[in-house]
């Protein structure tokens, strides 16, 4: 199911003659793309479906141990392989929601950390009682979905959004990369991006700034996301920006896809949260703002980006990003 364009122009929304057969409504969900591509607005909207157990973002090198037991030494961690076994085993116990609480143990520094771990238990034995089908909210796992897929039959949603979007909500937030976290995993560059391994070896010795740094981050992972489109068709992937401007048609279909019942219910919370009474951006310091106005929101990179920042971001981005957006779109 393709949201994302030919190298021409940009499709409307989901092209329902691409759609595969929707997945059976018990396998895990994974939701997931490049940071900041709006993988939390979706996980949240999907998850207003009934019996659904939200888990965000257990693949963070800041995630709780106790929802997932494993470590994980770098960003965007490349699962693949026997060598993810032990990996494997403990993906396979949050799935069953088995709380590990000697784990989170270890970890707790604080009055606060004790607190979220009564909640996280007490979340996971609930959703073990109902037998709630996961969803796996992360953007940090986009290296590991072939993984995800095949070791435990996730049904993957996969969200791109445009290179200078991308690069305005980094500038925004201040959010540098350490690209040595690519170079320090085996076979990850070699397997994944080779081509681009100089860039990352001469960015990982000496980091640009952060709208710079966006452009190279945006080209790894999209060079990832495209090689997933052509290998895996019947899985789904939408344009941020083409959910943003119709997002009750997109979400539909995303929820048809994936067997949950788009309700009325859903539809109110669709509205609530994309409607014009909402502000275009997230107030200064907010990381996630789930109420915008999501059609004026598609455009906000330009008033945030400055003409000579459009121009690197486009130059460093546009052999990957002609795969999925137009000319028109810059």
């Amino acid at each position: 199911m393709l949201l994302a364009s030919p190298p021409v122009k940009a499709a409307p929304i989901l092209e329902s003659a691409a759609m595969p057969t929707p997945s059976s409504g018990s396998a895990p969900i994974l939701v997931t793309g490049s940071h900041r591509s709006g993988t939390t607005w979706v996980g949240r909207t999907l998850a207003t479906a009934p019996n659904i157990a939200y888990l965000d973002e257990p693949f963070s090198l800041r995630h709780r141990r106790g929802v997932l037991r494993a470590r994980f030494p770098c960003w965007f961690p490349y699962l693949h392989g026997p060598e993810s076994a032990g990996v494997a085993a403990d993906v396979q116990r949050m799935l069953a929601y088995r709380y590990s609480y000697a784990a989170e143990l270890a970890d707790l520094r604080s009055a606060r950390d004790g607190g979220r771990m009564v909640r996280d238990a007490a979340r996971f034995a609930r959703f073990r009682r109902s037998r709630s089908r996961p969803l796996i909210k992360d953007p940090i796992a986009i290296l590991a979905v072939p993984w995800l897929a095949e070791r435990f039959g996730a049904q993957p949603v996969v969200l791109i959004r445009h290179p200078a979007a991308f690069a305005a909500s980094l500038k925004r937030m201040g959010w540098a990369h350490d690209f040595s976290h690519f170079l320090r995993q085996p076979g990850l560059v070699d397997d994944l991006v080779p081509d681009l391994r100089p860039d990352i070896e001469a960015f990982a010795a000496d980091p640009p700034g952060v709208v710079d740094q966006a452009g190279l981050l945006w080209v790894i992972v999209h060079t990832v996301i495209d090689r997933y489109r052509r290998e895996h068709p019947e899985w789904a992937f939408a344009r941020h920006e083409d959910l943003s401007t119709d997002p009750f048609a997109g979400f539909r279909t995303l929820f048809e896809h994936l067997g949950l019942p788009y309700t009325a219910g859903v539809e109110r919370y669709i509205a609530d949260t994309t409607g014009t009474a909402n502000a275009a951006e997230a107030p200064t310091g907010v990381t996630h703002e789930l109420r915008r106005d999501s059609s004026a929101n598609v455009h906000t990179w330009r008033n945030r980006l400055d003409p000579d920042e459009i121009e690197r971001v486009r130059a460093r981005t546009a052999a990957v990003a002609a795969a999925f957006y137009g000319d028109d779109e810059w």
